[in-house]
């Protein structure tokens, strides 16, 4: 969603703002102070390039912020396993209060895909005079790119207190598949399960250009906020809710530690489109929550009914994003067997249970990394507890924001849509100048859901999901096919 677009950015991949950031808190969503981002020191080895990696730009050796960069670089092309006493190492306790070594660890390879092996750091810029940061653009073999921003501290031994990782210019994946015979195969090299739609919009219509199992539920991952993006908008338009009205964190409202609004102090004040647009741009798992809380449960379950979700009762009664980590992934009880043997008045009552005492931690220092089944977070598990629709339901819940986003007074719907279009991905924006998108994925799940206008004014949605529950997938490898499909488009 990522439940996991963002998650400490544990689980970030290309489809959204890529982060691994430890930062002093803000006071609002959108500032990012990149001077108190963090990174780490390490051995000044790069690792060698093959014939089809990019050149390697040389860091200067003996610079502080450089030396942690070539470590990072050594690590992510690594064989061996990186330690908890390697990490420990090498970042400020200030950044491993926000980021655990545990969670850097596990959240390392689903940031820099080891399918994208060897990267270089193709372009390095040091011009801090005192090598205390820098930032380099990092090029994997296929052609990803990354920005990397590191800050150290000036002591020896320099321990890292910032790291920002975001898609880089011109680095997008390239969208080889250009029949779907040829996304199809993609799709089975990247998943056990999924399915893929695309559609026309006529006369606020869904009509297909090309399907693959579109019939079959699919798990969406963080996909689902369209629909709470969906019922807000109606209630602006109901004038029950307006998109400056002042909405307080609350602390049993906390979700996964990521993401900007989790780092806010109880009582502090956002805006319902300040949420909104965290809650779809970055995927703010604790933006949405206090959102879901704000509209209602029980109103986002008729939204869906209203929108036309052809699955909507596998959505009841609808997950939070902290009732669905605290099920799955956390140790203590309730876990995923409690709610799957209770039936929907049961799961309901549990969820509002849940609901008002919140999350077991806190903190993200406070996050146990193995749940109650052992198995650590970037492992799948429980995949039946989710939020699913079919591509079709998708095209029609576009569909439906398009329709409120054209209601004088609805307007931010489309602008929240349009902030993320699909970090890091190859789309023609001449060809395709407005783009509306949110994806999600889990450790096993990832999907996404586009709207096209093209620059001749026909409109299309491109959605899709792949899924394995047995071992993580390649996310990188599933997003390329699925947005591949805008070629059938273009």
């Amino acid at each position: 969603m990522k439940i996991y677009d963002c998650h400490m950015r544990r689980f970030l991949t290309t489809i959204t703002a890529m982060a691994l950031v430890a930062t002093a808190c803000t006071s609002s969503p959108d500032a990012t102070d990149t001077s108190d981002t963090t990174a780490a020191p390490v051995s000044t080895t790069i690792a060698p390039t093959t014939t089809d990696a990019p050149a390697a730009t040389d860091a200067p050796t003996g610079q502080p912020a450089a030396d942690q960069l070539a470590w990072l670089v050594s690590v992510i092309n690594g064989d061996s396993d990186l330690t908890v006493d390697e990490v420990e190492k090498r970042f400020a306790p200030a950044f491993l209060a926000q980021v655990p070594a545990a969670v850097f660890i596990q959240s390392t390879p689903q940031i820099f895909p080891p399918a994208s092996r060897p990267y270089v750091l193709s372009e390095f810029d040091g011009a801090d005079p005192t090598g205390l940061s820098g930032s380099a653009v990092l090029t994997g073999a296929d052609g990803v790119k990354l920005n990397l921003q590191i800050q150290v501290e000036s002591a020896a031994p320099n321990l890292i207190i910032g790291l920002l990782a975001t898609p880089g210019e011109g680095g997008g994946l390239d969208l080889e598949a250009e029949t779907l015979a040829e996304i199809d195969v993609a799709l089975g090299e990247a998943a056990a399960s999924s399915a893929l739609g695309v559609y026309e919009v006529t006369d606020g219509d869904c009509v297909a250009v090309a399907e693959l199992r579109a019939e079959n539920p699919i798990p969406l991952g963080s996909v689902f906020k369209l629909w709470i993006l969906a019922e807000l908008g109606q209630q602006v338009a109901d004038g029950t809710a307006s998109w400056d009205e002042l909405l307080a964190v609350q602390g049993n409202f906390r979700s996964s530690p990521d993401g900007q609004i989790f780092m806010l102090e109880d009582g502090d004040e956002l805006t319902l489109q300040e949420y909104a647009e965290a809650m779809i741009s970055i995927s703010d798992n604790t933006a949405t929550d206090h959102l879901l809380a704000r509209v209602g449960r029980e109103n986002v379950e008729a939204a869906l009914v209203r929108i036309g979700v052809s699955e909507a009762e596998m959505n009841l009664p609808m997950l939070s994003t902290g009732n669905l980590f605290q099920l799955k992934f956390a140790a203590s009880e309730p876990n995923a067997a409690d709610y799957r043997a209770l039936d929907t008045d049961g799961r309901r009552a549990l969820l509002e249970e849940m609901d008002a005492f919140g999350l077991p931690w806190s903190t993200p220092s406070e996050v146990d990394t193995v749940n109650a089944d052992g198995l650590s977070f970037n492992q799948p598990r429980d995949l039946d507890i989710e939020w699913f629709a079919t591509v079709e339901d998708l095209c029609r819940t576009h569909v439906h924001l398009a329709e409120l986003a054209k209601t004088p007074g609805l307007e931010p719907i489309a602008e929240i849509l349009e902030i993320n279009p699909g970090s890091g991905l190859g789309f023609e924006r001449d060809r395709f100048p407005t783009i509306r998108f949110k994806g999600g994925s889990e450790p096993g799940v990832l999907a996404g859901a586009w709207w096209f206008e093209r620059n001749d004014g026909r409109q299309f949605v491109v959605a899709g999901g792949a899924s394995n529950p047995d071992a993580a997938l390649s996310e990188t490898e599933a997003i390329g096919a699925i947005a591949s499909a805008v070629n059938l488009v273009s």
